[in-house]
């Protein structure tokens, strides 16, 4: 039987392993504090050279992930000396001083300082010397360095990874490079990456959830792996060459969700539904001035000529915490745009940035988490009514007001995962493909509510990612999807033999299809 993990880069991956270590094995000696800081200086210079050496080694938009490391180590430095003056050892300091990880990157200059204090010259292609074929990475800490440094035949990645880290190793800095490079990679529990020892063949298959890995597998499991990585390429192949028209015959759109400048655009996609703007600044340790702001949103628009640009609002709060938009005490349990209201200076900030986008490319802003017509109306006058606003309805609180919220709004959006994770009372991770038939007459409401005022409705859910509940969005009138760029190719093949007729068929099924039904007709 495979072991299990979660899938974070999709495909599948056949080689011997290579097994990286994370950190040197730290001496035994004792130094004066005198000593302890020369160890410091000498591995802060060593890291930030290497940090420099590899920006220039890679390509503009992979080099960009790694250019906020050198801050991260500057601003490092003096707590470490400090640490070391109190008398830690040089090692200690800087484990005490990264243990609250918030970020890949800082676990990166982690990394880098480690190898510099024990003077280690440590890299995947030293391991691979005098080992030949294919390889499979097994990691207990994934770096970015360690993802940018790899060769070529380094074609799949398994990572250590408690559970609790998945959700967003998902959207970190390595994972980033890895999805940008095609090498599949999956999180597994601490126990199934110790197992895995060097030169052992593995079969990674990361195309559906839970991920599945073959340790020394027998012949017809790799056999098997083969012909299913040559039927996958060639079927993606098929499919993205067939997705250039338009679903016309659908009248729906197929955006793409953003979140970073690093992403692979779809030539043939309808424009960016999605922009999470939060992902784009997580690993800032402030938030990021207008400027940085607007920089960000021209690279990110660049291949869109007039293609819509849906760019929403920080949606921070709940479990999406950013250290620089908190929540004050007062309103512990602020999220969205009620968040962003709080911070009015931050707020503006970003409208200023994203009018400033509106003179290059044609941007939208989407408000996350709205409760009510007024906060489109706050957001439209302090932008004073240079930018279309769109509201994200994602609560069953809003669909009550939906009437009166798409009669201020320029479009509505729907959050999926969060309202019907509300209506279910499950996890947002565990009902992302949930067909509740209470959420879908949700939906259902909302589409007439907002076409009866003219607005048009999207869905950027990861229920628009599945090619059969997309069928089901199409039905009940919604005017485009937006899907991750990976699923883009898939979903749009799904609807290109499909009719309106169809669709309409499939929801008027899963509508007829869940217990409760009854119940909510008459509530609302």
């Amino acid at each position: 039987m495979p072991e299990l993990g979660s899938p974070v880069v999709d495909g599948i991956a056949i080689g011997r392993a290579i097994v990286w270590e994370s950190d040197p094995a730290p001496e035994n000696v004792t130094r004066t504090p005198a000593q302890e800081r020369m160890r410091i200086t000498r591995a802060m210079a060593r890291a930030t050279r290497g940090v420099e050496e590899l920006v220039r080694l890679l390509g503009a938009a992979e080099a960009e992930l790694f250019e906020p490391e050198i801050e991260i180590l500057k601003e490092l430095e003096p707590l470490l000396l400090e640490k070391v003056d109190a008398g830690l050892a040089a090692e200690e300091a800087v484990n005490e001083a990264t243990s609250q990880v918030s970020t890949d990157l800082l676990v990166d200059a982690r990394a880098r300082l480690l190898d510099g204090l024990g003077y280690a010259e440590r890299s995947v292609g030293s391991l691979l010397e005098g080992r030949d074929g294919d390889r499979v990475l097994v990691t207990g800490a994934l770096t970015p360095s360690v993802v940018a440094s790899l060769p070529a035949r380094v074609v799949g990645i398994i990572a250590s990874s408690e559970e609790g880290e998945r959700a967003t190793g998902a959207m970190s800095h390595a994972a980033i490079l890895a999805r940008g490079r095609d090498i599949p990679l999956v999180f597994v529990a601490p126990g199934v990456a110790l197992a895995i020892r060097n030169d052992d063949t593995v079969v990674l298959d990361a195309t559906a959830s839970p991920a599945s890995i073959w340790v020394a597998p027998d012949d017809s499991v790799v056999r098997e792996a083969h012909q299913r990585r040559e039927a996958r390429m060639l079927t993606r192949a098929e499919e993205e060459s067939r997705v250039a028209a338009p679903l016309s015959h659908l009248s729906l759109e197929v955006h793409v969700n953003v979140g970073s400048r690093y992403e692979r655009f779809p030539a043939s996609a309808d424009g960016i539904g999605l922009l999470r703007t939060e992902l784009v600044f997580s690993e800032h340790a402030s938030a990021p001035s207008e400027g940085e702001q607007f920089g960000a949103l021209l690279a990110i628009a660049a291949p869109l000529g007039r293609a819509p640009f849906v760019v929403r609002l920080f949606d921070a709060g709940g479990d999406k915490p950013l250290s620089w938009l908190p929540a004050p005490r007062e309103a512990v349990a602020a999220r969205g745009i009620a968040l962003l209201l709080l911070h009015p200076m931050l707020l503006d900030a970003q409208l200023r940035a994203i009018v400033r986008a509106a003179d290059h490319t044609n941007v939208r802003v989407l408000l996350p988490l709205v409760t009510s017509a007024a906060d489109v109306e706050h957001v439209r006058a302090r932008s004073q009514g240079r930018l279309p606003v769109g509201a994200m309805i994602e609560t069953p609180s809003a669909v009550e007001q939906i009437d009166e919220i798409a009669a201020v709004s320029d479009f509505i959006c729907i959050g999926t995962n969060d309202l019907f994770a509300m209506v279910t009372g499950r996890d947002r991770a565990d009902c992302t493909l949930s067909l509740d038939t209470r959420a879908l007459r949700m939906v259902e409401r909302i589409v007439v509510a907002a076409h009866a005022h003219g607005r048009k409705v999207s869905v950027c859910g990861e229920l628009a990612g599945d090619p059969h509940s997309a069928r089901i969005l199409v039905g009940l009138g919604v005017d485009a999807i937006s899907v991750a760029a990976v699923r883009f190719a898939k979903v749009k093949f799904s609807l290109r033999d499909v009719t309106l007729d169809d669709c309409r068929a499939v929801a008027r099924e899963a509508l007829r299809g869940a217990d409760g039904l009854e119940q909510y007709s008459r509530a609302v």
